[in-house]
Parts: C-alpha cells; sequence; structure tokens
C-alpha cells in the first residue's frame, strides 16, 4: 500500500479522527469527519465492512464520501474497512496504491490486516477478563 489513513471512531460513533497515516501529507493528520457527513461512513460505522473502489463502481461510492477524503485519496483505486471489537466499530482503514489497481493478492493481505488488527483489539479490549 502507498497511503494508508487510520481514523478512530467516538463513542457516539458520529466523529471519525485520524489517528496514523502513511503516505499522505501530514495536514490530513488533523482531519476530523463527521459520519452524518456521508452514507457510506454511517453505512461502515454499523459493522465490521469493507468496500473496493474501482473504475466500475467508483462512480456509485465516491459521491457519498466526505470530499476531504476524495481530495487526499483521487485514484480510481481505494479500499476502505471498518474495524470493529465485540461488535462495534472502533476505527476504519483506508488504502490505496497511488492510482494503481490492486491485484488480489494485495487485496487479501488488506483484509487479512484487517483481521489481525480486531484480533487484536478483541485481546486488549478482553485483556483482564
Amino acid at each position: 500500500m502507498h497511503r494508508v489513513m487510520l481514523l478512530m471512531v467516538d463513542r457516539s460513533l458520529s466523529h471519525l479522527r485520524v489517528q496514523q497515516l502513511y503516505g499522505l501529507p501530514g495536514e490530513a493528520a488533523s482531519l476530523t469527519l463527521q459520519a452524518k457527513q456521508s452514507p457510506l461512513l454511517q453505512r461502515l460505522l454499523e459493522k465490521s465492512a469493507q468496500i473496493r473502489l474501482t473504475p466500475a463502481n467508483r462512480a456509485q461510492f465516491a459521491p457519498h464520501l466526505p470530499s476531504s477524503l476524495r481530495q487526499l485519496f483521487r485514484g480510481e483505486h481505494l479500499l476502505i474497512r471498518s474495524l470493529s471489537c465485540n461488535g462495534r466499530v472502533l476505527m476504519l482503514a483506508i488504502a490505496d496504491q497511488g492510482g494503481v489497481p490492486f491485484s488480489e493478492i494485495s487485496v487479501q493481505a488488506f483484509g487479512k490486516t484487517a483481521q489481525c488488527i480486531e484480533k487484536a483489539l478483541h485481546s486488549f479490549t478482553n485483556r483482564s477478563q
């Protein structure tokens, strides 16, 4: 992945704040999104899900992304995944390869990495039980 953004969700599931960046401008670190701005974000915050934007479906999904995300991730190929723990979405991961199409291996690796993060979140959350 050439560019990655991890966003944390607040307890009320109304705001997302950048937690980590890779390959994106430093100014993006101060980005805060309101979930109500975007039906797509609202849907991703309901449960763990993954969306793969391609030239074939970009016209369907891209208009439902906040404009700040569309400006940062301008390419036609994008992966967005919500990460949950104990049935509650905690984070959103967004990644691209600089506009280059994803190979199936890259998509699988992204999904597997997301599963590993979810497993780690679960272990961390339940460590005292």
